[in-house]
């Protein structure tokens, strides 16, 4: 009995001795979350490490009449480039034509809705301003250094000051001279520099086939050979002659000094070539190319001595007869307009973003990569034409004589073909006075009278 009692005070003290270790032990600390170092178990990459996938998008571009050279260059490597940058994103070119272009676009947008990035002309800023967006938070310094790249184009593409898009290539208007033709005429002094000059010109340089009854050469082709009274014809003389189309009150200047001398100087061209309306004779047989180059198929002249136009008009730069042709200015009256100045009329096609674009950032991205300094320069290699960029204006622009000569001119006396109120109104207006000019019905007094009065009431004045 006595052992079983010594046994169980045993066994009570050891409980007892148990129970005050328990109490002296820290309680073990919480389970800790995995340290943000560490790897996970999974071997699936977190979720929140996954690129989100990009909303579908489809850019729309409306182009017009550019070499198949140039749409493929887009497609081939522009496009796919701006594709892959911007995943999900899809970018389609459709191709439209300049005859129409006016019911197109307006269609576009009266219904709010169509490309995104449209193809423009020069007057087409003023036309259209309102109806496209403000692009200098996405094109402007601050945020597009190269938009300091840009020469003088670049403000065909603003409307209210704002960039509204982004110029393709300069376009102007030359006089481009046959100096072995003129030579052979016996005028020896090179291109003409003044109004009076012109007309003498005119009736020297041009010559009759009597047996036709029609011109056999002409002395100077502007624009078009045949009427010789296209209304952008007129507006280059009017402007080296220092004419501004819009008085200080924003009123049509028609009927101003240099107006009416630039409508005169017209019909006296016409007259000392094609004679008076009532016994005129007829105008050039069709050429083959450029009216002043030479027809492969005859090896004949195709008949203009000089050309008032842009370099769409002039014979290819490979063609031999460059050895033989002049590049300048027009000239202007000085003698008569103190404030005559050579001018070339420059135009420029440009793109623009519609206001209706649900996609202007993504525009904006990729007119930034279509106006590279290297993609500028490209596109405009692909029609010999003159980049809109500064920057760009190397290799074929340089090496070319005609285009270096060009690019010089253009930056030197260039006047821009842009901030025409109603453009379209207004060269329907003009040609109609202008082909009344040529036939005689009205004067020139009348002719400025007419496009005052009539231009005035479609500016709602």
């Amino acid at each position: 009995m006595r052992t079983k009692l010594f046994v169980f005070l045993i066994l009570v003290s050891i409980v007892l001795s148990a129970c005050g270790g328990q109490a002296a032990t820290p309680a073990p600390a919480e389970p800790q979350e995995p340290a943000a170092t560490e790897a996970p178990a999974a071997t699936e990459a977190p979720a929140e490490t996954e690129a989100p996938a990009a909303e579908p998008a489809t850019l729309k571009i409306y182009l017009l009449d550019y070499t198949p050279d140039t749409i493929a260059w887009l497609n081939e490597e522009i496009n796919p480039a701006f594709e892959a940058a911007h995943p999900g994103v899809t970018v389609e070119i459709t191709e439209g034509s300049w005859s129409g272009w006016d019911t197109t676009f307006s269609g576009f947008f009266a219904a709010g809705e169509g490309p995104d990035i449209i193809n423009l002309g020069s007057e087409m800023n003023t036309l259209y301003g309102e109806s496209l967006a403000d692009m200098d938070p996405y094109l402007g310094e601050t945020a597009w250094p190269d938009i300091a790249n840009f020469g003088p184009a670049l403000e065909n593409a603003k409307y209210d000051g704002k960039l509204r898009g982004l110029p393709i290539f300069t376009a102007p208007r030359y006089v481009f001279c046959r100096t072995d033709l003129m030579e052979a005429a016996g005028w020896t002094t090179g291109t003409p520099q003044n109004f009076a000059e012109w007309v003498d010109f005119a009736g020297t340089a041009s010559v009759i086939d009597s047996a036709t009854n029609s011109l056999s050469q002409q002395a100077l082709v502007p624009v078009d050979a045949a009427s010789m009274a296209d209304w952008q014809w007129w507006l280059l003389v009017y402007y080296s002659l220092g004419g501004e189309l819009y008085k200080a009150d924003g009123s049509p200047n028609f009927d101003s000094p240099e107006a009416l001398a630039a409508t005169q100087f017209m019909l006296d061209m016409r007259q000392a070539t094609y004679g008076p309306a009532v016994n005129a004779v007829g105008g050039l047989p069709t050429g083959q190319g450029s009216v002043i180059d030479v027809n492969d198929e005859t090896n004949v002249d195709n008949g203009a001595v000089c050309l008032a136009h842009s370099g769409w008009a002039a014979p290819p730069f490979d063609r031999p007869v460059w050895e033989k042709v002049s590049i300048d200015p027009f000239y202007g009256d000085p003698e008569n307009f103190p404030n005559s100045k050579p001018v070339v009329l420059a135009f420029n096609d440009w793109l623009a973003v519609a206001e209706y674009s649900a996609n202007k950032e993504l525009a904006a991205e990729w007119l930034k990569m279509a106006f590279s300094k290297d993609a500028n320069h490209k596109w405009n290699e692909t029609m010999s034409l003159i980049p809109a960029r500064n920057d760009a204006q190397f290799g074929y622009v340089t090496d070319s004589p005609q285009l270096k000569r060009e690019a010089e001119l253009a930056a030197e006396h260039g006047v821009g073909f842009a901030g025409i109120e109603e453009a379209a109104k207004l060269s329907t207006i003009m040609q109609d006075a202008l082909g009344k000019l040529i036939t005689e019905e009205l004067t020139p007094e009348e002719v400025v009278a007419k496009i005052q009065e009539e231009y005035s009431a479609a500016l709602g004045q």
